[in-house]
């Protein structure tokens, strides 16, 4: 009898939070066109697995421009160029920043990065660090030697995979290896294995650690969408998130620690170090910010590049004869000498693979 009491009593709460959702939560006077909203749940109902294909079949049957409401967070989709171009670049100052989430909080150590904090003044001096101190041209030719040693090297380990007679080469760790290796030495002035060998495992912990992150950061989590959720952590996304932030954490201090003692990690290179230039901006940026950025180009500078590599090389394969074209011009313009004059397939690095994605509908 008391079970029949709780169980009824429940229910009729439940349905009457719902019926107050749905009738007399204050909504917009304008909003455009979308699918219909289910209260508490919004139009989760109309993502499948893969949600940009949701959206672009939505986008097919509301427009451009359309209104959906995710749990409690209005969206407002684009999928129009000259719409995007409006919100991306004319009116970016108005949307640039990004909403906190659960995962913004832990990867950035509390919106402490490029990536996820809001617009201001702290925001303006990590991208201005960014760009004068890492992404610069002047900055890109000093290591240019460092790249090259890095290509050297790749292009060694792929032929030993292939000494005696011809076998498949598994090209994602060597495009990791690449990429790790070039990020690290921009800016800690030694390659993955040197720092590995003078940190110990701490090192490695770190690379697995914001992979682990990256991950979670393409799950979908639904107490980011439905707060009332949130103290549940149902998917134990929250728990994840907090114990890998912790790893990054401590990889990151030791890090600083071994830099701030005068212990020098150089890779015969004569250039300042990015790490180096960030902690000479205590009185500008405390620890936190410093690990946020760091993580920021690590993440950005390996996971990213090599899967682009990666997912390059394979449209290269399944389009023979773009193939053919990019070793007939390397064929013709390098030979035995070495030269940079190849605008095919500098045009193709740079816009080639983009083309491919919208010919196989990959986005």
């Amino acid at each position: 009898m008391e079970f029949a009491f709780k169980f009824w009593f429940f229910l009729v709460g439940f349905v009457s939070l719902l019926l107050y959702l749905a009738w007399f939560v204050p909504k917009a006077k304008f909003q455009p066109p979308g699918p219909l909203n289910f209260p508490i749940v919004g139009s989760l109902f109309y993502l499948s697995k893969l949600p940009h294909r949701s959206m672009n079949e939505l986008a097919k049957k509301y427009g451009p421009i359309m209104y959906l409401r995710l749990g409690y967070i209005d969206h407002i989709v684009i999928s129009n160029g000259e719409m995007a171009k409006e919100v991306l670049k004319v009116h970016d100052a108005d949307f640039g920043s990004r909403p906190r989430s659960s995962i913004g909080k832990h990867a950035s150590f509390d919106w402490s990065d490029i990536s996820l904090s809001p617009c201001g003044d702290h925001w303006r001096l990590l991208r201005k660090i960014c760009i004068t101190e890492l992404l610069s041209q002047a900055r890109l030719n000093n290591f240019q030697c460092e790249r090259q040693d890095e290509m050297a090297y790749m292009v060694e380990e792929i032929a030993k995979h292939n000494q005696g007679r011809p076998q498949l080469v598994e090209m994602r760790p060597i495009f990791h290896q690449l990429t790790s290796n070039n990020i690290c030495r921009m800016m800690f002035g030694a390659c993955h294995k040197e720092l590995k060998n003078h940190l110990g495992n701490n090192f490695d912990d770190l690379f697995n650690s914001i992979s682990d992150m990256v991950e979670i950061f393409t799950k979908f989590n639904v107490s980011d969408l439905i707060p009332i959720l949130k103290p549940f952590d149902l998917q134990g996304l929250e728990r994840r998130m907090k114990c890998i932030r912790n790893r990054m954490e401590n990889n990151l201090s030791n890090i600083l620690k071994e830099y701030r003692k005068g212990n020098k990690l150089v890779f015969d290179s004569t250039a300042k170090k990015f790490v180096q230039v960030l902690l000479n901006l205590d009185e500008k940026c405390d620890d936190k910010s410093i690990m946020a950025i760091l993580v920021n180009m690590l993440g950005g500078g390996t996971d990213t590049a090599a899967v682009t590599l990666e997912w390059a090389l394979s449209e290269l394969v399944h389009h023979p004869e773009m193939m053919k074209r990019a070793q007939d011009e390397l064929d013709k313009v390098v030979g035995k000498q070495r030269s940079s004059t190849m605008p095919w397939f500098k045009s193709w690095a740079t816009h080639g693979a983009m083309q491919f994605g919208n010919n196989s509908s990959c986005v």
